[in-house]
């Protein structure tokens, strides 16, 4: 969303780390604009991994507020939550979970089904500009993925992962988590790669 740093069996406790009294406005991260691609152009690209066991391509079909992760799950990582918001992005459809106890915490998750780039595209766009690259992550259930805090930023609350399932699909999760994890010296990279782990979980269950 996933080598395993957080189980399944730890997302309540992964749901205490995330919510904090932290108060601010949480801020969306960038995204990678798609561009425009030509059959010719060779998948993967920019130095991004080839993924070997590709899944079909309807297992990013509709909404992610629909598929990524279940009610429960939610809760388990940001306790009470809004309603999510279901958008249509550059990228593809997206939805967003934001806790409602006033804290910076939510999730973001991004099923990235209008660029036929994968993964590369997130290497070929983010990794040239991001404040933070993140390429040694284990891949998530034999899956590439890599992960990314975003220029405008201005700390490290927030990251975004990019799992690839294809050559020229892939999903996003972004993990924002607010000021008592980051005091804590807990990683939005890594505990995003849990998330994505969990998403990617789900989404193997319809192909």
């Amino acid at each position: 969303m996933t080598r395993r740093v957080l189980a399944a069996t730890t997302a309540v406790a992964v749901g205490a780390v995330l919510l904090t009294s932290c108060t601010q406005e949480r801020q969306t991260p960038g995204t990678a604009t798609p561009a425009p691609t030509s059959s010719a152009d060779a998948l993967p690209s920019g130095g991004a991994p080839k993924v070997e066991n590709p899944l079909a391509a309807k297992t990013l079909d509709g909404s992610p507020c629909d598929s990524a992760l279940t009610a429960d799950q939610v809760t388990g990582y940001l306790g009470q939550v809004n309603a999510p918001k279901a958008t249509d992005d550059a990228l593809g459809p997206m939805c967003d979970w934001a806790s409602s106890s006033g804290s910076a915490a939510g999730i973001l998750v991004i099923y990235e089904t209008k660029n036929n780039e994968g993964i590369s595209l997130a290497y070929k766009n983010e990794k040239p500009k991001a404040k933070r690259w993140v390429d040694d992550l284990e891949p998530i259930q034999g899956y590439p993925a890599v992960g990314y805090v975003d220029t405008g930023t201005t700390d490290n609350r927030t990251c975004v992962i990019v799992v690839g399932i294809s050559d020229e699909l892939a999903y996003s999760v972004s993990l924002s988590i607010g000021d008592s994890a980051v005091q804590a010296g807990k990683d939005a990279c890594q505990l995003g790669r849990g998330v994505a782990d969990t998403v990617l979980t789900n989404l193997k269950a319809r192909a």
